[in-house]
């Protein structure tokens, strides 16, 4: 199970510990979720608001319900942490690093190489730092303080940017070559293609990257009243809907692919055609016309396949299907390309065009090649893997090392069962809140509301924990049938002893609190983490056992730790009470604990349905061993939260009868 990764963070790029941060957000460990979010990501912030979030698409949850929403939870934790930029200080290495291009690449790569000790100084030709990240994300889904707040932890690391150079025509890149140990080029794609159609040679003619950077500026550009942007990607519709706050009354996207391939995300779609753009799927366009030299629209034709037999791209249309679409203003975003003026003279000599193998060494020694430049138009989060990739071929490189390692295949925890996800309770997703359609059009202002801490917790708490459940101490197992015949799934099989599949386990613990032979581990109950919990150096506490749905969606629960009048309570949270242990109960009263509370699973709100009440055997047996201990047994109490009962009160009311 050690060697698994659950979907989500086998989905990342960067493998980013998803179900770890999840974890942190149900606990209230908000700093701590920070640090794992930032532990695989620089940019942090930034991925809260434009991840592509391939995690979700993963995310095993979607067979039960719907996915969580996991770039929402990055969201709220960053916002409610802050930036955190204290990082330790690394002895230097003596080593010169450059890197070319302030992008998310460059960036990522320039920031691993400082945490390493080494002197690095990235160089960009724009006046601030960011790349596309700066120029062509439209404010209203990147505000600009957002990125800057990352930039302030890279540079924090220890990395030097230095902005409005130009290499190439500001300073040389041999210069940089021959006074650096090492240097990366990560400079983007920054072209986009033209269209060698009739007429769209015009000089009016924007392309969709140039007329991003434009709109992010302070003299944001004119457009006309009826636009068409041409192109079915996240930019065509970064495009689209820019132009309407710039004021366009009649905003058209006009593709070549139909509705359902169309590369942008369908939650780019969806928001575009909210806010009032129309889509033209499955056309292409054939000529540009012009009034007086004076645009006035474009010819379309229906596209009827796009791939000729032997898969090469050769659109064929639909005879007799033109159609005229009036436009002032036409924008392409059918593609970036690199300027390779820069890359003259550096790139492998076997390579032919197109992109390059991701995070390359170049045809000179001791340059390397990441980003856009090297695998080709992709996603933020795959940029910053790009870069890691890239300071990971340098760090080898300083070392002497010609080859990276080998690494064993990913292995990723398979689909859920489906007898398995028809038992799980059904919880609502969680969603950011969005304005009004009407409303975020007006101006470039965010339009997404962050989740408040109670919808933070909840969402969290939906995550399924994958690979975080029971394993079986085969020499200890006896084969005695209890975790088959007591498990709410039904996932455990016996034989000579029992399996526990983790594909199919949902780590409720209940299996390994009926385990006589204590055979069964969980994970998440077993570790150094959980036991510290059971330490009590204050002789007065209290130790409260809770289910963890009913901490996280009872309100008087999940806020003891405020009440005054409850200073001493310390909230254990443990899956449902049903996986209550003996142990559990013996150690808090012999660390420290004047008492102990057991707060049961609330009616629909654990999201493990055993249907057993083995807690309150277990808690029979430890007032029966307390009482031979000599310790009443009124210092252990067990209450069930109905809807209608007050636990603060009934807690308190505990609390002060130990104290009389």
């Amino acid at each position: 199970m050690d060697n698994l990764l659950p979907p989500c963070a086998g989905a990342c790029p960067v493998h980013t510990d998803v179900q770890g941060y999840l974890a942190a957000i149900t606990r209230r460990d908000y700093l701590g979720a920070y640090r794992l979010i930032r532990a695989n990501n620089p940019f942090p912030s930034v991925c809260a608001w434009v991840c592509q979030h391939p995690c979700e698409d993963a995310c095993r949850r979607a067979e039960i319900d719907a996915p969580l929403s996991i770039r929402a939870l990055k969201r709220f934790v960053v916002e409610t942490v802050g930036p955190v930029l204290h990082l330790p200080k690394v002895a230097g290495s003596g080593w010169k690093i450059a890197v070319v291009g302030a992008g998310p690449s460059g960036l990522t790569a320039a920031y691993d190489l400082a945490r390493c000790g080494h002197q690095v100084v990235v160089y960009d030709r724009l006046p601030a730092p960011g790349g596309h990240f700066l120029t062509s994300l439209p404010s209203y889904r990147l505000p600009a303080e957002v990125l800057r707040r990352d930039i302030e932890g890279i540079k924090a690391a220890g990395v030097e940017i230095r902005c409005g150079l130009e290499v190439g025509k500001d300073i040389n890149l041999d210069w940089i070559r021959e006074s650096s140990d090492a240097v990366i080029l990560s400079t983007g794609l920054w072209l986009g293609r033209g269209l060698n159609l009739p007429g769209f040679d015009h000089p009016y003619v924007l392309k969709a990257l140039p007329f991003l950077l434009a709109a992010n500026s302070s003299e944001k550009p004119a457009v006309g009243n009826r636009v068409i942007v041409i192109g079915g990607g996240d930019v065509s519709l970064d495009a689209a809907r820019t132009a309407l706050r710039l004021g366009a009354a009649e905003v058209r996207v006009v593709c070549l692919e139909p509705r359902e391939e169309m590369p942008a995300h369908t939650w780019e779609i969806d928001d575009g055609e909210a806010e009032g753009v129309v889509i033209h799927a499955g056309f292409g366009p054939v000529e540009l016309l012009l009034e007086d030299d004076v645009i006035s629209g474009i010819n379309v034709l229906k596209v009827l396949s796009l791939f000729d037999r032997e898969g090469k791209f050769n659109p064929v249309y639909e005879p007799d299907s033109l159609i005229t679409l009036p436009a002032d203003t036409v924008i392409l975003s059918i593609g970036q390309i690199r300027d390779n003026c820069l890359l003259e003279g550096y790139l492998p000599e076997t390579h032919s065009g197109g992109p390059l193998p991701e995070a390359v060494t170049s045809s000179i020694k001791g340059v390397f090649i990441c980003g856009e430049m090297a695998d080709g138009p992709g996603s933020a989060i795959s940029a910053i893997a790009s870069g890691h990739r890239a300071a990971g071929l340098v760090g080898r490189y300083l070392k002497g090392e010609s080859r990276a390692p080998d690494e064993p295949p990913l292995a990723v925890i398979g689909p859920l069962p489906g007898a398995v996800a028809e038992k799980i309770p059904r919880s609502e997703r969680q969603e950011m809140l969005l304005l009004p359609p009407q409303e975020r059009k007006k101006s470039f202002a965010p339009y997404e509301l962050s989740l408040n801490e109670a919808a933070a917790r909840l969402e969290a708490g939906r995550c399924l924990k994958c690979g975080q459940g029971a394993t079986v101490i085969t020499e200890k197992c006896a084969a005695c049938l209890n975790c088959h015949r007591l498990c709410p799934y039904g996932v455990p099989e016996v034989g000579e002893h029992s399996s526990i599949s983790v594909e199919g386990c949902q780590a409720c613990g209940v299996c390994a609190a009926v385990c006589p032979a204590g055979a069964i581990n969980l994970a998440c109950l077993d570790d150094k983490e959980f036991l510290r919990s059971l330490n009590f150096s204050n002789k007065k506490d209290v130790a409260v056992f809770a289910c963890q749905g009913s901490c996280i969606d009872r309100p008087d629960l999940a806020g003891l730790e405020k009440d005054p009048a409850l200073a001493r309570v310390r909230l254990v949270e443990i899956p449902t009470a049903d996986a209550l242990r003996l142990e559990w109960l013996l150690k808090a009263f012999e660390n420290g604990a004047e008492g102990v509370a057991v707060v049961g699973c609330g009616t629909g709100r654990c999201r493990y349905t055993a249907g057993i009440a083995s807690a309150e055997g277990v808690i029979s047996r430890a007032r029966n061993l307390l009482q031979a201990a000599g310790i009443p047994p009124e210092r252990l109490f067990y209450c069930r939260p109905d809807d209608d009962n007050d636990l603060a009160g009934i807690l308190e009311d505990f609390v002060m009868r130990l104290a009389d």
